[in-house]
């Protein structure tokens, strides 16, 4: 009777270690999923595709792509705001939060994109570029997850050469309707030739046929 009672005890102490260890794996386990899931739904700010330096020819087409995740989950709001500043260019153009939103007094706003949820992209596309498309072109984001808006950038520059072929052709057509100072004084040493041969007198002392 008594090694019964005392086997009892010793079950009973059993199942209350068991139970606790189950309720302590299981909260070790509910913290674990929630870090997780936190994890997923907070990850942090970051541009997913970033524009590159072109350099580019006159009458060409440009894309210049821009992708950014937010910091916070699907409901909240992101924006996008591609901006051009003529011949600027940031020797830092990586990508960077920016606090002063003031921009240059020659900056231009193009394009406006906003979206409800926690990713972003927009494609910048410059049909037949000029040589005054030339500059700096920046990618702004503004996410809206917190109580304050958080800004971003990354930027690109344009450069824009003119057409090796047409160049060509445009010297080949200046140098016909001006020639050259080498040019015109070959020309004139050929009239000048030509000119003392019509003008020789033949020596005829011996026998000459005319």
């Amino acid at each position: 009777m008594h090694v019964c009672k005392v086997c009892m005890y010793a079950l009973t102490a059993v199942l209350l270690i068991l139970r606790y260890l189950h309720l302590h794996l299981l909260l070790i386990f509910i913290h674990i999923f929630f870090h997780f899931l936190f994890s997923l739904l907070y990850l942090p700010a970051l541009f997913t595709e970033v524009p590159r330096d072109v350099t580019t020819q006159i009458g060409e087409d440009v894309e210049m792509a821009c992708s950014f995740h937010g910091a916070g989950s699907p409901s909240f709001s992101l924006e996008i705001q591609w901006w051009y500043i003529k011949n600027h260019k940031d020797s830092q153009g990586l990508a960077s939060q920016i606090s002063n939103t003031e921009m240059p007094k020659d900056a231009t706003k193009i394009s406006v994109v906003k979206v409800a949820g926690s990713n972003i992209s927009h494609k910048l596309r410059l049909s037949g570029v000029k040589p005054a498309d030339e500059g700096t072109y920046e990618c702004h984001v503004i996410d809206h997850s917190g109580p304050v808006e958080q800004r971003y950038r990354v930027q690109a520059y344009l450069r824009v050469e003119p057409d090796r072929l047409q160049e060509s052709d445009d010297a080949q057509l200046q140098e016909l309707e001006h020639p050259s100072r080498g040019s015109r004084l070959q020309q004139n040493n050929d009239r000048e030739l030509r000119k003392r041969s019509a003008h020789t007198i033949p020596d005829c002392r011996g026998r000459c046929v005319l």
